[in-house]
């Protein structure tokens, strides 16, 4: 188990209220597991945000199209051969 911190944190009232409702249905063992649970979520959102931009930036990069169409050339034979065995 990682090693966790205590933080004081400002909620909204009515978010705060909610999430106490689901701890009370015994969606989440406690607010704190509901508050971590919550804080991977958006991480993990943040993250493939941020890979999503980075492609659709990297998508109209010309030296990064031509390395790719490239590299796709170099692996061609490898790729069909292995298409090959898995059939």
């Amino acid at each position: 188990m990682e090693r966790k911190t205590k933080a004081t944190v400002l909620v909204e009232e009515r978010l705060l209220a909610e999430v106490k409702r689901l701890v009370g249905r015994g969606e989440y063992r406690s607010l704190n597991a509901c508050v971590n649970e919550a804080l991977r979520m958006l991480l993990a959102y943040e993250h493939r945000s941020r890979l999503e931009r980075e492609m659709e930036e990297a998508s109209r990069d010309e030296m990064f199209l031509t390395d790719i169409k490239a590299t796709m050339e170099d692996f061609k034979y490898v790729d069909a051969e292995t298409a090959r065995r898995l059939t």
